[in-house]
């Protein structure tokens, strides 16, 4: 398989963990550490954490901080990807309204993601 970034990957697991870079990277730009108290080391337990703005992209970006090891679950990267695309969808990444389908970046992404998640529902 042939993914958005061009890099060709041999089994699924390598295929999510390549489509995991993308929102990873974008992750990492949006989300603003500057006032948070645990400098983005989300706790599920700290108040603070829970109801922060950038709270369920922090937890997602702690948890996905690195590239998953080759040997991971299908299971644990398919809901790692889930969580990505809800999080690329519920974010525009400009205050620009954005049409969702266009040609940028985030939408081939967002359309690779949503297109191997549905074919692959089930793989797990």
């Amino acid at each position: 398989m042939t993914t958005l970034t061009g890099r060709s990957t041999r089994t699924l697991t390598g295929y999510v963990i390549t489509l995991l870079e993308y929102p990873r990277y974008v992750i990492e730009r949006d989300v603003d550490f500057t006032d948070c108290h645990l400098r983005g080391d989300f706790d599920d337990k700290d108040r603070q954490c829970t109801s922060c703005h950038f709270g369920e992209a922090c937890r997602w970006l702690n948890q996905n901080r690195t590239p998953p090891p080759l040997d991971a679950s299908l299971a644990e990267l398919l809901l790692a990807l889930e969580t990505a695309v809800r999080y690329m969808r519920s974010t525009s990444g400009s205050e620009a309204p954005h049409p969702g389908h266009c040609e940028c970046d985030r939408c081939q992404w967002q359309h690779e993601a949503m297109g191997f998640l549905r074919t692959h529902r089930h793989s797990a």
